[in-house]
């Protein structure tokens, strides 16, 4: 019986060595067959690398003319795309874009029927780099067809947009082609202004789920010219589209807050808009401020009430004001962030 054990464990040790060797000498086979690949592809670039620059800026068409294969072709591609990370003026762009649709247009169009999602995402990285044009009207009737992936979607906009397409605002409000705001913000950070300007004008017509980053994205590049856009917005908004509001209008420095408090009803409101509220009136470096700030040192929020102190202090005179406070205020909450910040030595760095 233990012969019979020990001969069984005998066996499945002897047939694990055996699959992990293969699996060895498959690994070590298909890496010695990629780095001669990379080699030859290597090799064959620097061959190109004068004939590629001479047909971008010296008016040499001949490689225009000629058929690229097997690593010939991979290694004009990655040259191409070399030159296009650092190519400046739009002519050399162009023989760029003209050179991708003649030799790359084919292989492309197959690789985006491929199953493999980094293949077909390669592809859509390869038609914003080249400028691919010609491709969009392949890219949308053959992307219609199918469900995408949500970077798919992205890549696909972001083509869009960047090659200045007629669709790009149509399938940007596609509800079937929504994306997350994360990917919103990434797509509109790449627009032009004149691209940008389209979706503030039409700011009403726009779905919330991409009204929201288009706030966020003001506030982020530091969209000044588009302050009053937001003054005009911010009252009448509500829930998230409100936070988004003032968080932009803080990311701009807004000083001018005090002109609405009047209508901002910060009791009532969700703690995001009292935490942005307290931050923009520290901005105003006005003593008509502190009376604000000083109910929303006794909010329930911490966070609004830390930053509420710390506007105060912000504010000429703010230290001795909110040593006032920690002395005759009847809140407990108001008197300890009050002692917490003075204790700090009234030290901002920054709202």
């Amino acid at each position: 019986m233990v012969n019979n054990l020990l001969t069984i464990v005998l066996v499945i040790i002897l047939s694990l060595f055996v699959v992990l060797s293969l699996l060895f000498l498959f690994m070590l086979v298909t890496k010695r067959m990629q780095n001669r690949m990379r080699q030859q592809i290597e090799q064959q670039k620097e061959k190109l690398r004068a004939s590629v620059f001479d047909y971008l800026y010296r008016q040499n068409s001949v490689i225009l003319e000629q058929n690229w294969n097997g690593h010939q072709w991979k290694a004009m591609e990655e040259l191409f795309k070399d030159f296009a990370d650092v190519v400046q003026g739009e002519e050399v762009q162009e023989k760029i874009t003209l050179f991708a649709e003649t030799h790359f247009s084919d292989v492309y169009k197959r690789n985006l029927l491929k199953h493999r999602w980094s293949i077909r995402m390669n592809c859509l990285y390869a038609v914003e780099d080249f400028h691919m044009k010609g491709m969009v009207p392949f890219l949308l009737s053959t992307f219609q067809k199918r469900k995408l992936s949500q970077e798919e979607r992205r890549q696909l906009l972001k083509i869009l947009v960047r090659l200045h397409t007629n669709q790009w605002e149509e399938f940007l409000k596609e509800p079937n082609w929504r994306l997350s705001e994360f990917m919103y913000r990434s797509l509109f950070g790449v627009m032009t202004e004149e691209q940008f300007q389209v979706m503030v004008t039409r700011f009403e017509e726009l779905p919330e789920y991409i009204q929201l980053p288009v706030l966020d994205m003001i506030g982020i590049d530091g969209k000044r010219e588009y302050l009053s856009f937001l003054e005009d917005l911010l009252i009448p908004s509500i829930g998230e589209k409100k936070i988004r509001i003032l968080k932009a209008l803080n990311e701009l420095g807004y000083s001018k807050i005090l002109d609405r408090m009047g209508k901002l009803h910060t009791r009532e409101s969700a703690w995001e808009e009292r935490l942005m509220i307290s931050k923009l009136l520290g901005k105003t470096n006005r003593k008509e401020s502190l009376s604000f700030l000083t109910e929303l040192l006794s909010d329930p929020n911490f966070d609004v009430r830390n930053n509420a102190a710390k506007s105060i202090i912000a504010i000429d005179g703010g230290e001795e004001y909110l040593r006032q406070v920690q002395e005759t205020s009847t809140d407990r909450f108001a008197r300890d962030m009050a002692e917490e910040w003075l204790l700090k030595g009234g030290k901002v760095h920054g709202l």
